[in-house]
């Protein structure tokens, strides 16, 4: 994967140094990531939810997924920016910058917060379950890209410097576990939390505790189909759907005001202009088939240019294809990591599929429409084509009559995804067996020949520096655990 034009791909490597700067508060860390400086609670963790965020931004994280899931696509080498190339051809920029956030920058520092907030004086709880929830969401994504991980010797290298690598099976497990913990830990009426350096929600504990069990339900909805015994605990969850996102103002994001500084990372990535990054040929002929109203949110179609048209992953664009929209990279675009309408689109699949609860059709149809509603809102979607859309005839699909509304569901949840590269690629593999996942993806053009992506290979730093990685090490072929 490579980039073309060079002023373009010094942005990207300087994103790190330069995004780090959008809330200069934050920049007051523990400055060695292998030392246990004593440093405030809020202070590791605001550093580590912005490196964070930067991550899930940026041209290691957003474009190589993007592209290597195909909800993105190059252009090839119509493109200005990205050129043809083996898509399969993994950069070690790629794998080597995520991990370095998963394991020190952000994962690194949100362990010593939990110490430093759990010794300070009166002990901070509810900072301590702030930084529990942000890191099992940081290692359920890590896992998700690479499977086995450090887990129960991570983050302590004085007493485990070749931490060993925990089954992807007993990392979810323990995440399961750490959520509880962190609910449990919190009390809504103490004053005592991180707050002013709470990019989420400001220190409102009680969004905190609906974080948790959101993340919660999402493992578990991970893990059912490979461990059907999670079904009873989806059941419960489902049932009580209050104590979860319930509403856009529960969304998991990260807001930004446009200001100098403080603008959404890829409008920083992307210097504000159209990065030459392509309609995928999947997501247009799902959406146009459909006349979906956010296809002009997510899509700018070239001038005098009628029809929204996309190409296939690394396929030549034209001067008729449309390009990923200005308005997705625009400078106050919220960074979302866990939305109302993900939560409604998972709720809609429990009750579709009968997962912990009897099958209901008419409940799933409900959260179904609900939850397309809620994406057409959140992409601020012309109010006259959601009308037309929702309306009998439009676009909608009765999931009561549908001949499968199990992948009408997956596929709306893929594409409420196309901006999320990270989360579509775990939602495309957890959608069905090989073979039959939704949508079905084919080894894009000029790739390797053979099986599609399913997983990153580890770094070439952690190979050289852990004698306890797997053997045989994973190729990015092979299939984490959850992978049917």
């Amino acid at each position: 994967m490579k980039i073309r034009n060079k002023i373009f791909a010094s942005s990207l490597l300087l994103l790190v140094a330069i995004a780090g700067m959008s809330c200069k508060k934050y920049l007051d860390i523990n400055k060695n990531p292998l030392s246990a400086e004593k440093v405030e609670a809020k202070l590791l963790f605001g550093y580590a939810v912005t490196a964070w965020d930067v991550s899930k931004n940026s041209g290691d994280n957003y474009i190589a997924l993007g592209f290597l899931g195909q909800t993105l696509s190059s252009g090839g080498d119509f493109s200005e920016n990205w050129g043809s190339s083996n898509l399969y051809n993994i950069s070690t920029n790629i794998i080597g910058n995520g991990w370095k956030v998963y394991y020190s920058t952000a994962g690194f520092n949100l362990k010593q917060a939990i110490k430093a907030a759990e010794s300070a004086k009166p002990v901070n709880n509810n900072g301590a379950a702030q930084c529990k929830i942000i890191l099992a969401q940081l290692l359920f994504e890590g896992t998700t890209l690479f499977g086995d991980v450090p887990y129960s010797q991570a983050f302590d290298i004085n007493q485990f410097p070749y931490p060993k690598y925990d089954a992807q099976k007993d990392v979810l497990e323990s995440l399961l576990k750490l959520l509880d913990e962190a609910n449990a830990q919190i009390d809504v009426a103490n004053t005592t939390k991180i707050a002013d350096y709470d990019i989420f929600y400001g220190g409102v504990m009680a969004n905190w505790k609906k974080l948790a069990n959101s993340i919660k339900f999402k493992i578990l909805m991970t893990m059912v189909d490979k461990d059907p015994s999670k079904a009873a605990a989806i059941g419960a969850l489902v049932q009580a759907p209050a104590t979860m996102i319930a509403s856009p103002a529960d969304n998991f994001r990260v807001l930004y005001s446009g200001n100098t500084n403080n603008e959404n990372p890829k409008f920083r990535l992307f210097g504000g202009q159209n990065p030459f990054t392509y309609a995928n040929k999947t997501v247009t002929d799902w959406m146009v088939r459909k006349n979906d109203p956010r296809l002009p949110k997510y899509f700018d179609r070239p001038a005098g240019e009628t029809n929204y048209i996309g190409v296939p992953a690394n396929v030549d664009a034209d001067e008729h294809t449309s390009l990923i929209s200005t308005y997705l990279y625009r400078k106050t675009a919220p960074s979302l990591i866990f939305s109302f309408q993900e939560m409604l689109f998972l709720q809609a699949e429990v009750y579709a599929r009968g997962i912990g609860v009897p099958k209901n059709l008419t409940t799933a149809n409900t959260l179904y429409k609900n939850a397309l509603q809620a994406a057409f809102t959140f992409y601020e979607a012309d109010p006259a084509k959601v009308s037309a859309y929702m309306t009998p005839g439009g676009g909608l699909v009765d999931l009561t009559t549908a001949a499968d509304p199990v992948k009408e569901i997956h596929m709306e949840q893929w594409i409420d995804m196309m901006d999320r590269p990270l989360e579509a690629f775990l939602q495309w593999r957890r959608s069905g067996p090989d073979g039959s996942e939704v949508p079905l993806l084919t080894v894009p053009f000029g790739a390797t020949a053979g099986p599609l992506f399913r997983r990153l290979p580890l770094s070439d730093d952690e190979i050289r520096a852990n004698p306890n990685i797997p053997n045989p090490q994973p190729k990015y072929t092979d299939k984490v655990w959850f992978d049917l």
